[in-house]
């Protein structure tokens, strides 16, 4: 038994590994929903046959042959069919387009703005203020374009409210007087900060506000 369970063992590794190299490195580290299924898919075929007797070590190479070719041959189609591609990998979503965010591409993509502005910040841009463009790519990063005239300015805004809840303190070591928040969201007409979807504040009294929507 021990002797299956080793063979079986170097098997699957040497088939994962040459499946790897024909999918390509670059394949595997952006990690596409079909990338995805794939691992879940050949880690349960290791598995399931790696401790059971019945299954022989020629059936794990059958299946391993199987899910290789069925892999490199969705692989080529994806290549040489663009709705494909659509299907198997998604479309890249456009969040925020001409500095105005798209709420609804946004809860579509199942992220919300605590996800992007974090995001955001992986990509040194600290404020919407700057920001005229957003992409969210098919392997879950983001390209940011900035404004222009802002591309080598660094802006710092705090979030103050976010989905109709005030943050008063968003940031850990700068705190905002809720008091603050609310005169300067009345001040842009908005009594009631249920109607904001976002708002940021730049400096001490620069409200930046999304309106829900």
């Amino acid at each position: 038994m021990f002797t299956m369970i080793l063979i079986k063992l170097l098997i699957g590794f040497v088939g994962l590994w040459m499946i790897a190299l024909v999918l390509g490195r670059n394949e595997i580290g952006q990690l596409t929903p079909l990338d995805f299924f794939s691992s879940i898919m050949l880690s349960e075929i290791v598995g399931n046959t790696l401790y059971d007797d019945q299954v022989k070590f020629t059936h794990l190479i059958y299946a391993l042959a199987i899910w290789a070719i069925l892999a490199y041959s969705m692989e080529k189609l994806t290549i040489r069919s663009a709705k494909v591609l659509q299907i198997t990998e998604g479309r890249a979503s456009l969040l925020v387009d001409e500095g105005i965010v798209n709420q609804q591409l946004l809860r579509a993509s199942s992220l919300n703005f605590k996800d992007l502005t974090t995001m955001m910040r992986e990509r040194d841009v600290f404020s919407f203020h700057v920001v005229e463009t957003v992409i969210y790519e098919t392997n879950g990063s983001i390209s940011v374009i900035k404004k222009p005239g802002f591309e080598n300015v660094q802006i710092l805004s705090i979030p103050v409210i976010d989905d109709g809840e005030i943050l008063t303190e968003a940031f850990r070591g700068r705190k905002i007087s809720e008091a603050l928040i609310r005169e300067l969201a009345e001040k842009q007409g908005f009594m009631d900060v249920k109607q904001i979807a976002y708002a940021e504040l730049k400096g001490s009294d620069d409200l930046w506000i999304i309106p829900l929507n």
